[in-house]
């Protein structure tokens, strides 16, 4: 049960990473490789999460232990399910080393849990009875995966607007800002740069990508694999050089394929499956005169490099589909490549990246800072002798702001206004200002009453979206959320990160304050400042679309605009976490609800009683109620259901009404449940989720607090033992409402 329930959470982390709105857990932080596996092209099996078979697979056997199989049989299944398990996930293993080049730490747990299987089965049962049912468990395995599959489909991503949007803002390279008087970067590490005497003259013809000035005194040639995640990280780099020496510097493009299929140059080993596709559709895109959109485009979906995904981003930057799937298909595209691999070798290239700066060698996703004192070193005038670097590194890029309070934006409500720095507090009310210390600690409530206390309201996910990434966020398919289909900018200041705009890597027990609008680079095409980084801020309306945005000073590379948290409590409050406010027009529908949401009239309800009978939402008018909905398999329901009952000793003799809706499918689990822990108020079932689907709920525990005028105050989804004192304030508050 625990592999099979652990290879379902698999699918769901496949998923977020997919959509990359996977955050950093305990096994995977901000540096880990989990999202580059299960975003990967190895993540899925004709359309399905790889770990989809695992979950009716170890159900099968839990549940044919359970109902009276043999169990030396069962335990022959068990050697069967095991080996094919571990040999699957060793084959995995094998491709994240080898082609993502990243480690999946979620997925290594999958392994032990099958090889815990094995071993288990084999000290069971070492001879393998059981092997005829073999048969009956592939075929379970069969119509589970496909059940599966259609209930829990792979998430789609419509690459099209966001590919074409940030590449025009990439292509259209516009000069960077004119930083504040008084900007200073930070004393960071120093690093080496060497620069050998040897130079290599490069030879740059009309088949090969360019960009910058012809004349430039300062020619960067690369060699580079669009599959290799320090190439994608490098053309970051490069794209900040181009910002800073944008006049100076011409870079051009060789393609070295890190797999053999391609490249002839004697590798030892394949590393990218997809890296030849690529390669390939870089040659093509540059016929038609798109290669650095094209460019672009692949190396910000390394992980999906399929031939129908490649030619989706074909369509997408602009080329003409027909003739694009004629020369990837020619023999003269794959010569190309080749050919550029073996000049590659002939240069002493052996890998990725590498790159050459006046014909000089250097090699590795070398930072911004360097690559500007390399360029430095060599523009000036011609040189041949070995140079010697010593390049501070950059902290935080800082100085001072100065800027209006608020700034104006268009999001998926119309025209609205948003603070341009995060909130500060004066007493009781947020204020927007640079060069103050942000709120931080604070929870929705307290957020929320801070912006009201100011006149304005606390920004909807989408809106907060739209101000980061320069483009009106949409919720293309329907669930809600913004933030899974994020177009425009990546980040606030463009489409590459760049290390120290923004505050997103400082240790969080660093002496000295954080201050607002003290990054003049970390600033939206808005003017709204420090949407990436600095504090994670809250947004939504009201307490049950709370949730936190952008990523906070220790958040590293996970900060991003399309950073959102949603399953958070609105009574959270941590060091990292604060707010800016918002005003302007609400949807009708971010109202008003048919009687699920907060604010609204409690819709009527009419369900079955655990002991016979009816209850319905009549029964329980003019007194205040807390409806909660539960599981017999909820672990914090078993926490919250004890809870709820005090609360309803303590003021059920002034009115408190609590009412327990029960959805579990198997009403006899319910009633086992409530054998071991009986609760003294009504339990309504709502078997058939019919009720639950109402209040548009899909998690458990979800409790809503209810007036004696019927309109609902506050939704909490989860149980955690910190909000007992909040719980009872709420009971007094609707309570003291009665009176």
């Amino acid at each position: 049960m625990l592999a099979a329930g652990w290879a379902l959470f698999l699918i769901g982390v496949h998923h977020d990473a997919v959509l990359e709105t996977l955050q950093p857990g305990a096994l995977c932080g901000p540096e880990g490789g989990c999202g580059a596996v299960l975003a990967s092209e190895w993540s899925t099996i004709f359309g399905v999460a790889v770990s989809a078979p695992a979950v009716p697979l170890y159900l099968t056997l839990a549940c044919v232990s359970r109902f009276g199989l043999d169990p030396r049989k069962v335990a022959g299944l068990g050697v069967v399910a095991g080996l094919a398990g571990l040999g699957f996930g060793g084959w995995l293993l094998v491709h994240m080393l080898s082609s993502v080049g990243a480690v999946c730490r979620y997925c290594l747990v999958m392994d032990g849990l099958n090889l815990l299987v094995l071993v288990l089965a084999l000290a069971r049962s070492p001879r393998w009875p059981g092997l005829d049912l073999v048969g009956g468990l592939a075929g379970s395995v069969l119509v589970g995966t496909f059940a599966l599959h259609v209930a829990w489909p792979e998430p789609v991503v419509d690459h099209a607007v966001a590919v074409a949007e940030a590449l025009e803002a990439v292509e259209a390279a516009a000069p960077a800002r004119d930083l504040t008087a008084g900007e200073a970067a930070t004393t960071g590490e120093t690093k080496r740069v060497v620069l050998n005497d040897a130079g290599i003259d490069i030879p740059i013809g009309a088949d090969v990508p360019t960009k910058g000035p012809a004349d430039a005194p300062v020619t960067v040639v690369l060699f580079e694999d669009f599959q290799c995640p320090y190439c994608r990280q490098l053309a970051g780099n490069v794209q900040g050089l181009l910002e800073e020496r944008g006049d100076e510097v011409r870079v051009a493009w060789y393609h070295f394929p890190m797999h053999t299929a391609c490249n002839p140059s004697g590798l030892k080993k394949d590393m990218h499956p997809r890296a030849c596709a690529a390669a390939k559709a870089g040659v093509c895109a540059h016929a038609q005169g798109r290669f650095w959109p094209m460019h672009d485009t692949l190396f910000l979906n390394s992980a999906k490099l399929s031939d129908t995904e490649i030619a989706g981003y074909a369509a997408d930057v602009g080329l003409d589909v027909g003739a694009f799937e004629a020369c990837m298909a020619d023999p003269a595209t794959q010569t190309k490549v080749e050919q550029d691999a073996l000049a590659a070798a002939g240069w002493g290239v052996k890998g990725t990246p590498t790159f050459f700066v006046n014909g000089r060698r250097l090699s590795g996703a070398q930072p911004v800072e360097a690559l500007v004192a390399v360029v430095d070193a060599l523009k000036a005038e011609a040189r041949t002798e070995r140079i010697l670097l010593d390049v501070e590194l950059r902290g935080e890029v800082t100085g001072v702001v100065q800027g209006p309070a608020t700034v104006s934006a268009e999001g998926p409500f119309g025209a609205f206004t948003i603070d341009a720095f995060e909130a500060s507090l004066q007493g009781d009310v947020a204020v927007s200002a640079a060069g103050a210390v942000p709120a931080s600690g604070v929870t929705w409530f307290e957020a929320s009453a801070a912006c009201e206390a100011a006149g304005k309201r606390l920004c909807t996910e989408g809106e907060w979206l739209s101000a980061c990434t320069g483009t009106v966020a949409a919720d293309a398919n329907g669930d809600g959320a913004y933030s899974d289909e994020v177009t425009g900018n990546r980040y606030p200041y463009g489409t590459w990160r760049q290390e120290g705009w923004c505050v997103t890597k400082r240790d969080p027990e660093a002496p000295g304050d954080l201050v607002t609008g003290t990054h003049p680079r970390c600033v939206s095409e808005a003017g709204a400042y420090d949407l990436e980084g600095l504090m994670k801020e809250w947004v939504g309306v009201t307490p049950d679309t709370a949730g936190v945005k952008g990523g906070s000073y220790y958040s590293g590379t996970s900060a991003r605009c399309g950073y959102y948290k949603d399953q958070v409590s609105p009574y959270e409050a941590d060091a990292s976490t604060g707010f800016r406010c918002c005003s302007g027009p609400l949807p009708e529908a971010a109202e008003t609800f048919p009687g699920g949401r907060v604010g609204d009239k409690v819709l009527d309800w009419r369900l079955p009683g655990l002991d016979g009978g009816e209850l319905a939402s009549a029964d329980f008018a003019g007194r205040p109620l807390i409806l909660t909905f539960w599981a017999s398999w909820c672990a914090p329901c078993r926490k919250e259901l004890p809870a709820l009952e005090a609360l309803w000793e303590r003021y059920r003799d002034q009115g408190l009404q609590v009412v327990a809706v029960n959805v579990d499918r198997d009403v006899t689990k319910a009633r086992a449940f409530l054998e071991g822990t009986p609760v003294p108020f009504p339990v309504a079932l709502d078997s058939d989720s019919a009720l639950v689907d109402r209040f548009d709920e899909d998690s458990v525990p979800a409790t809503y607090w209810i007036g004696a005028d019927g309109v609902i105050r506050l939704k909490t989804v989860g149980y955690d033992e910190g909000r007992e004192a909040a719980f009872e304030e709420q009971v007094r508050s609707l309570i003291e409402e009665l009176r």
